[in-house]
């Protein structure tokens, strides 16, 4: 266990307490059997959780694998020898020659019209589903761990506020998943990133709605969590590797179909170090890394480039007005 130390530690103690942190976030998102004790305790938690299990598992994921290993496979079967087999040249023994180039593309229109038709329709309603019976499981959890979340009184004069900070939260968001994302193509090195970028992006939205609960700021959470980004990488890695290796819809409903556990788990979890802790780290290791910098600098660039655009655009108009 990490303990109160005065003077800065060695880049070797300093290392050895960053892993002490992995691994204690590691062992929180195993926490299994008292997330499965929560979901059986509470039948608001019971019943949204089995709602994402079959919208998840079932529908989703299960067409999924419907489609790959028994729709994909029974059409060749069937249309082996007939529809394909027409569209394939013959040599002189009369024998035919599979073209895969044929076969290929027939795959493909056939997968594009699958998931214009269902997979990204399904797709559209689990988000949308998810989001509500997420929202759900996150505030019973909190009670159940904490008592009443901190209500902010709404009032028609915060609004714009609360509409705004949704939007930076939005776009800052997107930003570090857009990175995340187009780091991976470097040699070497970049899929590594990616990879623990990933880790960390998930851990914070499993704890999330934790924080939110608790009446946190957007600026005190991604302090926190910068703080801690050892245990987070930790709390985030299995998920990750349970969902970055595969494909963008497979990854999706893994997801989906996970995350109820890791937000009742993030509810249990006490994040390393504690508050009351002041452990200094080596100087070459960072105490607070600062995990969502690159995507605050674009952020701040895409606002800064908004209000330029706005400002020009209305001192434009007065001036046509005059």
């Amino acid at each position: 266990m990490p303990y109160y130390i005065q003077s800065k530690l060695g880049i070797k103690e300093t290392t050895k307490l960053c892993v002490q942190y992995f691994w204690c976030g590691f062992k929180d998102a195993f926490a299994w059997p008292s997330s499965l004790i929560t979901i059986y305790g509470s039948k608001t938690i019971r019943n949204r959780t089995r709602n994402c299990f079959i919208l998840n598992g079932l529908i989703f994921l299960g067409s999924i694998f419907f489609f790959n290993h028994i729709t994909i496979p029974t059409l060749h079967f069937f249309f082996g020898k007939t529809f394909f087999t027409s569209l394939n040249q013959r040599n002189n023994s009369g024998d035919v020659i599979h073209s895969p180039f044929l076969t290929n593309m027939l795959d493909t229109i056939i997968a594009l019209t699958y998931q214009l038709f269902w997979v990204y329709p399904i797709f559209l309603l689990s988000f949308v589903l998810n989001a509500v019976w997420y929202q759900e499981i996150a505030d019973r959890a909190y009670q159940l761990q904490f008592g009443q979340p901190v209500n902010s009184h709404f009032t028609y004069n915060r609004m714009p506020r609360l509409i705004a900070d949704e939007i930076y939260r939005a776009i800052l968001f997107m930003n570090y998943l857009v990175f995340a994302t187009i780091i991976h193509i470097l040699p070497i090195i970049g899929p590594i990133i990616s990879f623990i970028y990933f880790c960390w992006i998930y851990a914070y939205y499993s704890f999330e709605y934790k924080w939110i609960n608790k009446g946190w700021k957007l600026e005190k959470r991604i302090e926190y969590f910068e703080e801690r980004w050892a245990y987070f990488a930790g709390f985030g890695f299995t998920f990750t590797v349970i969902t970055f290796f595969v494909d963008q819809f497979l990854s999706a409903g893994v997801f989906a179909l996970f995350f109820p556990l890791y937000i009742i788990m993030a509810n249990n979890a006490l994040p390393m170090p504690r508050q009351n802790e002041r452990t200094r780290f080596s100087s070459l290791i960072p105490y607070r890394l600062p995990v969502f910098w690159v995507a605050r600098k674009f952020n701040d660039k895409i606002i800064t480039s908004f209000t330029a655009n706005k400002l020009s655009r209305e001192k434009k108009n007065k001036n046509i007005n005059q």
